[in-house]
């Protein structure tokens, strides 16, 4: 027999996750007649996104967060927003499948050395704990200077920073393939300042953990 249940889906703009439900409920009362379902969801970093549903003339777009789709067995798009609580309602098995969102660090070193620096030492214990937590973990770590020194010595030790760290994860039993060593120099100054302006804010290394 085949299975004419209503298909629903999440969109996000990085994942699409999908799962067969007994009814939508969410639509009008005709819910039996909707074949897909799409709700496209908010980017984990704030950015925005869009998702087209349909073919030919009956396309929509969903461009705002929670906005959402039925498709019916024809192939008509009706569209509508539902509410953050809707979407975690209907599609709480899917969601729950997600892997955790991005996590964002940010460490601050000595006057050019590769030594974190006493205040961050917090955040460092952070990320470890962040990094135990997560079954499968994945990486960038990136290395900044402040503008003082030659851009060659700056794009060296930026990298130097970087790598530090990863040497403090793999430590940690982290494998150095999960780990993605960069070094950006002067280039992306956290605080811009003129050139040979010490800057202790941009003697930084962010790690984003995946």
């Amino acid at each position: 027999m085949t299975d004419r249940r209503p298909r629903r889906n999440v969109i996000s703009p990085k994942r699409f996750f999908s799962c067969i439900v007994a009814a939508v409920g969410l639509f009008l009362s005709g819910c039996a007649s909707i074949n897909t379902f799409v709700v496209l969801l908010p980017d984990e970093g704030g950015a925005a996104s869009s998702v087209t549903v349909g073919e030919g003339s009956g396309r929509k777009v969903l461009d705002k967060p929670y906005s959402a789709a039925a498709v019916d067995t024809k192939g008509k798009v009706e569209t509508k927003t539902i509410t953050a609580e809707e979407a975690k309602r209907t599609f709480a098995e899917a969601l729950a499948a997600q892997p955790p969102q991005a996590v964002s660090f940010t460490l601050y070193f000595e006057t050019n050395s590769t030594e974190v620096t006493t205040a961050s030492r917090a955040d460092l214990d952070a990320l470890f704990a962040e990094v135990a937590k997560r079954q499968a973990v994945e990486m960038q770590v990136t290395g900044h200077t402040d503008r003082v020194g030659s851009d060659v010595d700056n794009d060296r030790l930026s990298l130097q920073r970087a790598e530090a760290v990863r040497a403090m994860l793999v430590q940690r039993g982290i494998k150095a393939s999960f780990i993605r060593p960069v070094g950006r120099g002067e280039r992306e100054p956290l605080i811009p300042t003129p050139d040979e302006q010490a800057e202790p804010r941009n003697r930084r290394v962010e790690v984003t953990v995946r």
